[in-house]
């Protein structure tokens, strides 16, 4: 079954997935305060009935509706992400992470985008329609005119609605969703790897095309001026790609098609001492899934961190005396630590591996 490898075979990697719950519930959070505040009166920019700005036609049929949006920023990433995860590569991590940092991406994106609506408190381009002024009114002098002139109800949908112009949610939300799925694919496909593949730039380049399209349907029909949904397109892209490096390396990293490696306190956590594991890289939670931890853990990358250290330790004086100030990985000292670097995820499983094949060895011996 393609998403069997999903399921948890012990209670060290449920632990595993629990650690990442605080993300979860940043998600669940953000996606409340939205809906809390979606409804609140927003501010009422003063406005001039000259204003040609906001004189627009009211358009009743929209050219991309919530629900297409909807479709087009949440459903088409997720497919992508669960065929090339679920059905390509297999791997739970992958699946996990491209799911958490979109969900981080589109609930961070549509919180900040509503208070900032709502902060503002901008006409949009169709506000004097929506508004409905009595015939003949003018601007007093030396002032302008605020929403109190207005003989539409200013408790109804449009008139809250009509002052949330800046900035375009559809355009950030869009964007936002695109954006990160354009990351994901850039990642996967290596697009900043120097190898001048023009076709890999394209077909990163689609989704920021649909959010382009969408982002343009604002300013056609009458919903927001060009400056709201450029500034949309700016907040939806940079936290796509915040969310994206919250789980995901450089896009110039060589291992970039590659989840950073889950998050562990201790190298028990997912390598539990029970004596039976295999004592080469595919020691791992449950034999053979070291890739479903991103694959910075191999044999290749732990002998070269082993042979760094070694020669590090070589030439500095003997760390006995600092054993009972720096954290040990299984009796050993976590060298880097010690040379002032703050050990990692990735570092304490490549020691632990480092540890595991030492013992072996000499056992065998």
């Amino acid at each position: 079954m393609v998403f069997q490898k999903f399921k948890f075979k012990d209670s060290h990697r449920k632990r595993l997935f629990i650690s990442y719950g605080k993300d979860w519930l940043l998600v669940l959070i953000m996606a409340i305060i939205f809906f809390a505040i979606d409804s609140i009166q927003p501010f009422h920019r003063e406005f001039s009935i000259n204003d040609t700005s906001i004189m627009h036609t009211y358009t009743v049929n929209e050219s991309v509706p919530v629900w297409l949006l909807m479709f087009v920023a949440i459903i088409i990433p997720i497919i992508i992400i669960i065929i090339y995860a679920g059905f390509f590569r297999r791997n739970w991590l992958d699946f996990h992470s491209g799911l958490l940092g979109l969900a981080l991406a589109l609930t961070m994106t549509i919180m900040m985008t509503d208070v900032i609506k709502i902060t503002v408190g901008r006409p949009r381009p169709d506000m004097l329609e929506r508004c409905k002024p009595p015939p003949g009114i003018e601007n007093p002098p030396l002032h302008l005119l605020n929403y109190t002139i207005c003989t539409a109800d200013p408790r109804s949908y449009d008139m809250i609605d009509g002052f949330k112009s800046f900035p375009s949610g559809h355009s950030s939300f869009s964007f936002a969703g695109l954006g990160y799925l354009a990351f994901y694919l850039a990642g996967k496909m290596h697009v900043f790897d120097r190898g001048g593949h023009t076709y890999k730039s394209f077909v990163c380049c689609v989704p920021f095309l649909g959010a382009l399209l969408i982002a343009i349907s604002r300013v056609r029909d009458y919903r927001h001026h060009w400056s709201d949904v450029f500034v949309g397109a700016i907040f939806g892209t940079v936290f796509a790609y915040f969310a994206y490096r919250q789980y995901f390396p450089d896009l110039a990293f060589e291992h970039s098609h590659l989840p950073y490696p889950p998050r562990i306190k201790r190298p028990q956590d997912i390598f539990p001492e029970d004596g039976d594991q295999p004592p080469d890289e595919e020691q791992t939670v449950g034999s053979g899934d070291l890739h479903q931890y991103g694959e910075y853990t191999n044999r290749s990358m732990a002998s070269q961190r082993s042979m760094h250290s070694h020669e590090q330790l070589s030439n500095k004086p003997s760390n006995d005396h600092l054993n009972s100030h720096y954290p040990k990985t299984n009796g050993h000292i976590n060298h880097e630590h010690v040379n002032g670097k703050q050990p990692n995820r990735t570092d304490y499983a490549i020691n632990h591996i480092e540890n595991q094949s030492t013992s072996t060895t000499t056992n065998s011996s």
